[in-house]
């Protein structure tokens, strides 16, 4: 049965807390270390105080490494889907898929995309990246935090560079999803802050999801296109005033 005759579920509690505090604490990361990098934003210390802003750069890097451990506690259904989507990989799906990609960056919704599951092809390939920028920062991290006790003074040297290498390419990741889930696709934003979609948003982005919880007994089509068929009418009645 749909949720309120128009929505499906799609993250638990312990997910979307995870995604945020995720979010959060990698943000918070960025802005306390932007003193170190322009003067524009030497202000900070003047606010905070230089002390107080490195141990506030350094709570929210314990945060930050931790919370995909939390999420195997509070979220493992949501962690082992995500991970077993990430592993699955069909070259020809995923590149046609990335083909029509820039149209979606724009809000426009191409004909001819491959069917999608919970996850398309897009956020499979951005969760890799993301996997590995958390692995560098989190190396990288440790390594100028403590480092400098058990590493070479060649291989610190190194630490810096690559630890502002992943920060520069998380925040310019972060630039694109904040834009994709705000701008282009809005709908998927409702998933990580009620925890649901609405089926046609199911529907148009995540078909073999769509057509593997009717197989399934989640809500019937006949539901699923009435509420999808009561969206368009609404839309086009709000259009036409």
């Amino acid at each position: 049965m749909l949720i309120d005759n128009n929505y499906v579920h799609r993250h638990e509690k312990g997910f979307i807390i995870c995604h945020w505090m995720n979010a959060i604490s990698f943000i918070m990361l960025f802005v306390t270390a932007l003193p170190l990098y322009t003067d524009t934003f030497k202000f900070l210390y003047d606010v905070f105080g230089a002390y107080n802003l490195q141990i506030m750069h350094r709570v929210f890097a314990v945060i930050f490494i931790v919370t995909p451990f939390l999420g195997f506690f509070i979220a493992r259904k949501g962690f082992s889907l995500w991970a077993k989507e990430i592993l699955t990989v069909n070259p020809a799906e995923d590149m046609a898929f990335m083909s029509k990609f820039p149209l979606e960056l724009i809000g426009l919704h191409p004909e001819g995309v491959p069917k999608q599951g919970f996850y398309n092809s897009g956020e499979r390939m951005n969760s890799a990246l993301q996997i590995g920028i958390w692995l560098l920062l989190v190396a990288s991290g440790l390594a100028l935090w403590v480092g400098n006790s058990y590493l070479s003074r060649e291989t610190m040297a190194w630490m810096g560079p690559l630890h502002s290498a992943a920060a520069g390419l998380g925040f310019a990741a972060f630039l694109a999803h904040l834009y994709l889930a705000a701008v282009a696709n809005p709908d998927s934003l409702r998933g990580m802050r009620k925890g649901n979609i609405h089926v046609r948003y199911a529907k148009a982005h995540h078909e073999k999801w769509y057509e593997d919880l009717i197989a399934r007994g989640e809500f019937t089509r006949e539901e699923a296109e009435k509420a999808i068929k009561a969206d368009a009418m609404g839309k086009s009645a709000s259009g036409s005033m």
